[in-house]
């Protein structure tokens, strides 16, 4: 028992601010009865079989089920971006649909979506906590902002945070740039471009600078006129 106990005292001691959220992994382990996952190598191993049995949940539409499934995953291994984002996924895109079945006013569908949005950024939120900053994580965050929230600025601040982190995607940066558009704020958006483009490889593809050099020539044109681009 003492073999088992000393790991677990370990992580629970873990100094400062990384400690604090050591102690809420281990208390969510704890209390769905699954201690165990946090020791060493069975990690990886029984998040997996969290994974799958999530997985199950999910193929009955049981959403109290999927959800703390989901959670006893990650709380087992935070490691994984996988589960972190796909657990997102399910929570802001199929509940809403779980919700919807059967005969529900179709007035209810923003409140659904709404609620459930909610649960999937706390879920990413825990992320970042756990697992550290990362921009696929803050990425995920601005989709969920964007497509089920219609909030154009939170998804401009989680895209310029995703743009932020270290090897993320040159979409990320390109995407804010565009938000900022859609918000009515092109001397913003220009001055984001213009911050960019000196980051951008000219021999990488997907850095796609000449789209981005040409973007800021047509703002500069429009903000000069002193009107919004178009498109």
């Amino acid at each position: 028992m003492a073999a088992l106990i000393h790991p677990l005292e370990r992580l629970a001691a873990v100094g400062t601010r990384e400690g604090e959220f050591r102690q809420e992994q281990l208390a969510a382990s704890v209390g769905h009865g699954s201690t165990l996952a946090l020791l060493g190598g069975m990690r990886s191993m029984v998040a997996s079989g969290c994974w799958l049995r999530a997985n199950l949940a999910w193929e009955k539409r049981d959403a109290a089920a999927t959800a703390a499934l989901l959670d006893l995953t990650v709380a087992a291994d935070e490691r994984s971006l996988y589960f972190w984002l796909n657990g997102a996924r399910i929570l802001a895109n199929d509940f809403p649909e779980w919700r919807m079945a059967g005969p529900v006013p179709s007035a209810f569908r923003p409140i659904a979506n709404e609620e459930c949005a909610h649960l999937a950024l706390r879920f990413l939120e825990k992320a970042l906590r756990w697992h550290g900053p990362d921009a696929a994580i803050y990425i995920e965050m601005a989709n969920i902002q964007l497509r089920r929230r219609n909030d154009l600025n939170e998804a401009a601040r989680f895209y310029r945070l995703a743009a932020e982190q270290p090897g993320a995607p040159y979409y990320a940066a390109r995407i804010h740039g565009e938000m900022l558009l859609a918000l009515g704020r092109p001397e913003a958006a220009l001055v984001w471009l213009r911050q960019i483009l000196v980051t951008l490889p000219a021999n990488d593809e997907l850095a796609r600078r000449d789209v981005v050099l040409e973007r800021i020539k047509l703002l500069e044109q429009e903000v000069a006129r002193g009107s919004s681009p178009v498109g």
